[in-house]
């Protein structure tokens, strides 16, 4: 059951689909829209309910919803970079974890063939 917020933010949406697709949501109503989607999804509301209540997209509401990262908590983490194998090589992988590496597709094939 819909309340009277979650009609007038209907309307709203309504009059401004009718612009066409593609355009942006204003960040107020986008940040209204937010909180009465969770303040629903708390109360154990479905994101299908939820989404046709609004004339929105599931999708939509989900990722407007969605946490923000806290700038002041996100840190960097390190990453290994290693060199990616030459165009045209493949690795093959057996069933007992032998692994072989940057092989040419035509001696992986000849490969295969004498395990055949």
């Amino acid at each position: 059951m819909m309340d009277r917020a979650g009609r007038d933010l209907a309307r709203r949406v309504a009059r401004l689909r009718r612009r066409g697709p593609g355009e942006r949501y204003p960040a107020r109503l986008r940040a209204q829209i937010t909180a009465w989607v969770r303040a629903r999804r708390d109360r154990g509301a479905w994101w299908c309910d939820v989404a046709r209540d609004l004339g929105l997209p599931a999708e939509t509401l989900k990722r407007w919803a969605a946490p923000v990262p806290n700038a002041a908590t996100a840190r960097m983490v390190a990453v290994e970079v290693i060199d990616a194998p030459p165009a045209g090589t493949v690795t093959l992988v057996s069933p007992t974890g032998l692994r072989i590496e940057g092989v040419a597709l035509a001696d992986a094939i000849t490969l295969l063939r004498g395990l055949a």
